[in-house]
């Protein structure tokens, strides 16, 4: 086939959907983040299939959420109840994505989640879900630990909110996938530099010193002139909690490069971890 007649290749940015106020908010921030990207949008609604194994086991109960009776799994019933669920996604998906011009896609796979969502991230330009899932908690979910820990895209996790936060703040450590996620960021800010700090500390690559990473940093904006006066830079020094240092700013998106992966537990607001 001639070269030049190869139809040109689409992104991908994938969303995990269970129905929850923060899957909701991921599903909000992947919408935006595919319109920027001039990416497609695909909503992944995985049917858990260790909950159709539990229905059936003799022991498989389940409490009743307004009863509060014990009562037994049914398979026949958790079928239907995934059914449900997944017309009601997709509706939700349905009305979010019409407030954008992206393209967009729905589908249900069924299997053990994280495995289901990996396989998905894996050609996909991204990945966002939701913190905690349709369990409520104040930490992080089972499924995004796994993810953070596992997952070779970058991966957008949202509490409960409207998507995306700004502006972003980006931790530059020197190393490569800092680069990696530096260059993602200006990607997304590339209409509104202003929106992007970059906060060098030198606790990650211990072969530069804060003046050399910053430099660094800077000669990736640089790469257009007119956008590298509206960026913000800070240092945080070697010895200083780097927690502390991004807690001090105020609010936004936190983008983070794999190595500083603790940070997404920590976080509260949106973060954007970039292996």
């Amino acid at each position: 086939m001639n070269e030049a007649a190869m139809p040109e290749r689409v992104e991908r940015i994938v969303v995990a959907l269970d129905a929850s106020p923060q899957s909701v908010a991921a599903l909000k921030a992947a919408a935006e983040l595919a319109t920027l990207m001039q990416a497609e949008l695909e909503g992944l609604f995985v049917e858990d299939i260790n909950l159709l194994y539990l229905c059936g086991l003799p022991f498989g109960h389940e409490i009743g959420s307004y009863t509060a009776k014990l009562r037994r799994l049914d398979n026949a019933a958790m079928e239907r109840q995934l059914r449900v669920l997944a017309a009601t996604i997709q509706q939700v998906m349905e009305r979010v994505a019409a407030q954008t011009p992206v393209r967009w896609s729905f589908r249900v796979r069924r299997g053990p989640v994280v495995q289901e969502l990996l396989a998905a991230a894996q050609s996909a330009a991204l990945l966002s879900m939701g913190r905690a899932g349709r369990v409520r908690r104040k930490g992080i979910g089972s499924t995004a630990q796994s993810l953070v820990s596992q997952a070779q895209r970058p991966l957008l996790i949202l509490g409960e909110g409207n998507g995306l936060e700004y502006p972003l703040t980006v931790v530059y450590t020197g190393t490569a996938a800092a680069q990696r996620a530096l260059e993602l960021a200006l990607r997304l800010v590339r209409h509104e530099p202003s929106r992007l700090r970059v906060v060098v500390w030198d606790g990650g690559d211990t072969t530069l010193d804060a003046a050399q990473m910053e430099q660094a940093a800077r000669r990736l904006v640089e790469a257009e002139p007119e956008r590298a006066a509206q960026v913000t830079f800070l240092r945080a020094s070697r010895s200083a909690d780097l927690h502390a240092a991004l807690r001090a700013l105020d609010g936004g998106t936190l983008v983070l490069p794999r190595e500083q992966a603790a940070l997404v537990a920590q976080h509260a607001g949106p973060t954007l971890l970039v292996p």
